[in-house]
């Protein structure tokens, strides 16, 4: 039987394989593809595919649990998993849709950067403030 990470992983690349399969169907019959729009499709892959059950478990295992370092991984795997999307994504856009792209790949990463930063300033402020006490 699957457990609650594999649940939640699955059910997010059951409902991209949905995206894709309705995406398919509007192509044939509107001929608007999902190729045709590279924001969307980062969106889709990035965001549903690895970013969301990502956050979403980072969220709720630290709520179960208070082990900060699984959430902490998650949460560094979906920003660089989301910077590595828009790389590949932003080649085939163009205009505004690359600039968009490129602007959520860097900020995932810049916002990695400063949560690390403040999660890091956070322990040792609780450090010294146990010292001294």
């Amino acid at each position: 039987m699957l457990d609650r990470e594999d649940r939640i992983i699955f059910g997010s690349l059951l409902l991209l394989v949905l995206a894709l399969a309705g995406s398919l169907v509007v192509d044939r019959q509107f001929g608007l593809g999902i190729q045709d729009w590279p924001l969307l499709s980062y969106l889709l892959f990035a965001g549903v595919a690895v970013a969301l059950p990502q956050l979403y478990l980072a969220v709720t295992d630290g709520e179960r649990s208070r082990n900060g370092d699984r959430s902490r991984s998650r949460l560094r795997f979906a920003a660089v998993a989301t910077a590595a999307f828009a790389i590949a994504f932003a080649a085939d856009a163009e205009g505004l849709a690359h600039l968009l792209i490129g602007l959520i790949g860097s900020g995932s990463l810049v916002a990695l950067v400063c949560y690390e930063v403040l999660t890091d300033y956070r322990a040792e402020s609780d450090e010294s403030v146990t010292r001294v006490t």
